[in-house]
């Protein structure tokens, strides 16, 4: 049975620990652990979240390191970044190949 067998395939990808939403999309050789995902989001390969809080429709692009942050809703975050102990609020994108650490970042209001 297909459906059964991308259970078993997203299984592998996202832990027991975790809850992830609706139309929530994972690329290849990503995983989640203890970890919340929002709906509809995207994670790219190579992906990995761990101990972190992703809101609704999130784009997380190939390559990318996820560990101890909040990501709030419609933030992007481009390819080759690494986003640890961070708070990303609504709409917020992040450059390709970024470090940050222990930052808290919105953006600002016209």
């Amino acid at each position: 049975d297909k459906a059964e067998d991308e259970k078993k395939v997203l299984f592998k990808k996202v832990g027991s620990e975790c809850v992830v939403g609706e139309g929530f999309v994972i690329g290849d050789k990503s995983s989640i652990k203890k970890s919340v995902v929002g709906k509809h989001c995207k994670i790219g390969a190579n992906v990995k979240i761990t101990n972190s809080v992703i809101h609704n429709h999130v784009t997380i692009e190939d390559n990318c390191t996820i560990q101890g942050s909040v990501i709030c809703s419609n933030v992007y975050i481009n390819q080759g970044s690494t986003v640890t102990t961070c708070h990303l609020g609504l709409k917020y994108a992040v450059d390709e190949e970024s470090e940050l650490k222990n930052e808290n970042l919105v953006v600002e209001l016209e």
